[in-house]
């Protein structure tokens, strides 16, 4: 096993948070000096995965061991394009929080404790490839940041820590109860007998996700046996191509078992299976199925629920209603990772909890926490209920538009420059979900930039709003005014933060926001197939557009009444920036303006994996829906160009490519973009050599 980078980018600062708690109560200046250098390991990390790192719609730096054997629970981790951008923006983020609460003098152990420990829970869930780890990490957040805010907060702490905790609870336990369910119908039994077809789609997933493994044994193998006929690979050779594969590995305790459950079964089974499910005879569908045994066991492996979502396609009973499984589940979902984002209607506590936390729990919350929601949609919603995500695609843009809209008017009626923040981000968090509802290349790629481009400028600006409170001890805008006469520099700051957050060209709101709109004005979804609009993507993006106007309006109505026009006397005195505050926000400075002016390695970061989530949505819900061809064809489809490029060229890098690579479109396997590290080639018979 490579050496396991992730958990060290996840563990360490829970590392940190043990060594605070052997350090005296007195010597808060040392705890403070250890919760740097622990935040510091994940902000290194993310720097070297950044430069090394490279999208090619798989999962890399994987890690597997068995947890829980008897629940099939596992600890999995990986990164691909759509986690990388988040690992990156988590250290950076989580880093600077930890410098920005060097002013921190009440419980100093308890707060550096509990940051730490929610930036572990924060790192776990961008990296987590197991329903059931993401949902621990996901819950390890909620009590460190309940305590943070409750303890360290405002005048209103409490009813604002309250408020967050119950919001996040109740999404919580709807994610529990798909989690549950999705492991409990993982197995695909439950439709043996009425829906075969679906089970026959699963397990031709599966095989077709185990064909490269199977075939590179059955080669492995038959060269063995040129040199002794009683040659075969021994445990240690098949752990290696099972790590190479990344295949189950830490669930497997027999490889050669494991293997061996697949013998017999070929190509042509599997098409004669599909034959029988095209006919009505239902007994001979389900004896058909029987003749491809691919083990489905219940599982918690993200990878292979994407894998089966046709299992999920069902329907049963609840209270005397036929409801939709994927529909359902969905639905749940939206909710758990639509209150973290927030959506309308579940924004409301995201304005308390952000003008009652310290400056450093407003900056994670803004910079990481929001973009879990997202994420959450990218990596379990999407994948799992594909079908679902297309049928819910213009509501869920509506939404998004509205909640640009929404957020802006919100935000021109605050006084409060946390509460004009904090709506900001309701607002901006608005364009990630457009663009991910479009289900276009641009779109998609946009929304996930803009998580990372947002977490960066709504950062800086909430340690910008920390820095003049602790000057002012308030925040309302109205009793400020002519401060860049008293704080150039601050001045300065605050508008490259402004001017960012407007999405003003040559900073990096702009790239995200524009790939936004260009992605969601060429969306077809919610069109018939007459052209009769029933709500056109077009519309929508021409309408959210407005919310660009509004964003300059508030924004530039809060820079001129704080920072021009007479200079109020009280603040004649105030010193500018500070060395440690100027150490916090240069990096977010930095990164504003370079990738606003050279965004491609951002979007070189993550738009395969990105399109490999999109081409496999829309290819899911053309297979239930249309035509298996057109299916097919979009699976095959080339990535798509960003505006002003060629198309690029989609492959793994030639360097790990195996000789066998040119045998790679004879294949009938399950899409790159789902499989981890590993390389598709033509699949014949392996039974001779799996069958001992």
């Amino acid at each position: 096993m490579d050496f396991p980078i992730l958990s060290l980018f996840v563990f360490a600062p829970v590392l940190g948070m043990l060594a605070i708690f052997c350090i005296p109560a007195k010597r808060g200046d040392i705890m403070k000096t250890v919760a740097a250098a622990a935040a510091a390991v994940p902000l290194l990390i993310g720097i070297y995965l950044f430069f090394s790192f490279r999208d090619d719609g798989r999962i890399h730096y994987y890690e597997s061991l068995p947890w829980i054997k008897g629940l099939n629970v596992y600890y999995k981790l990986g990164m691909d394009g759509i986690s990388a951008p988040m690992v990156v923006l988590s250290g950076l983020v989580g880093f600077l929080a930890v410098v920005a609460s060097w002013g921190i003098e009440k419980q100093v152990k308890g707060y550096f404790a509990l940051i730490l420990l929610l930036l572990a829970g924060m790192n776990g869930v961008f990296c987590a490839l197991d329903f059931f780890l993401f949902y621990v990490f996901w819950e390890v957040m909620l009590l460190p940041m309940y305590f943070l805010i409750g303890i360290w907060g405002g005048p209103n702490r409490v009813y604002a820590a309250i408020k967050f905790f119950l919001y996040t609870m109740a999404g919580s336990v709807l994610m529990l109860v798909v989690l549950l369910a999705g492991w409990y119908w993982s197995d695909g039994k439950y439709l043996e007998a009425s829906q075969p077809h679906l089970v026959l789609q699963a397990r031709k997933a599966v095989y077709d996700y185990h064909a490269p493994l199977l075939k590179e044994v059955a080669e492995e193998e038959k060269l063995l046996k040129t040199r002794d006929p009683n040659a075969e690979l021994g445990a240690t050779q098949l752990a290696a191509l099972f790590n190479k594969h990344q295949v189950d590995r830490g669930q497997v305790t027999n490889l050669r078992a494991h293997l061996n459950k697949f013998s017999g079964i070929d190509e042509a089974k599997f098409k004669a299976a599909e034959k029988a499910m095209a006919g009505n005879d239902q007994e001979a569908k389900v004896k058909a199925l029987a003749e491809v045994p691919v083990p489905l066991d219940r599982t918690f492996d993200l990878i292979q629920l994407k894998l089966r979502y046709s299992l999920f396609l069902g329907d049963f009973t609840l209270f005397g209603s036929t409801l939709n499984f994927a529909i359902l589940m969905f639905v749940f979902l939206y909710i758990a990772f639509a209150i973290k984002v927030p959506v309308f209607p579940f924004h409301t506590w995201l304005p308390w909890a952000h003008v009652e936390a310290p400056t450093a729990i407003s900056v994670i919350l803004a910079g990481i926490l929001l973009k879990m929601g997202v994420y959450g949609f990218f990596r379990i919603a999407y994948p799992m209920f594909p079908t679902a995500a297309v049928y819910f695609a213009v509501p869920i843009g509506l939404l998004g538009v509205f909640n640009i809209l929404y957020g802006a008017c919100c935000a021109l009626a605050q006084d409060d420059l946390k509460k004009i923040v904090a709506y900001s981000s309701v607002s901006h968090m608005g364009y990630c979900m457009l663009g991910m509802a479009a289900l276009t290349g641009w779109g998609m790629t946009g929304s996930v930039l803009q998580m990372f481009n947002h977490g960066t400028s709504t950062s800086m600006m909430f340690l910008l709003v920390g820095v003049i409170y602790d000057r002012a001890h308030h925040r309302d805008v109205n009793r400020f005014g002519g401060l860049a006469a008293q704080l150039p520099v601050y001045t300065g700051l605050m508008t490259v933060a402004l001017f960012a957050s407007m999405g003003l060209p040559g900073l990096s709101g702009f790239i995200s926001e524009i790939l936004v709109f260009l992605g969601a004005f060429q969306s077809t979804i919610g069109e018939s197939e007459n052209g009769m609009l029933k709500v056109s993507f077009t519309s929508m993006t021409i309408v959210s557009a407005i919310g660009v106007v509004l964003t300059a309006a508030y924004l530039l109505w809060m820079m001129q009444r704080v920072f021009f026009g007479p200079l109020n006397e009280k603040y004649k005195g105030y010193g500018d920036v500070n060395a440690r505050e100027l150490f916090s926000l240069v990096p977010l400075v930095i990164v504003v303006v370079v990738f606003g002016i050279y965004p491609q390695p951002l979007i070189d970061l993550t738009r395969v994996s990105v399109d490999g989530v999109r081409r496999h949505v829309l290819a899911a819900d053309e297979r239930v829906h249309g035509s298996v061809a057109k299916a097919e064809a979009i699976e095959a489809e080339p990535l798509a160009a960003m505006p002003g490029e060629k198309a690029p060229v989609q492959q793994a890098p030639a360097e790990k490519a195996p000789k066998v690579e040119k045998k790679l479109d004879k294949v009938g396997a399950a899409p790159a973009a789902i499989r981890p590290q590993g390389v598709e080639v033509e699949i014949t018979d392996v039974a001779p050599v799996l069958n001992r």
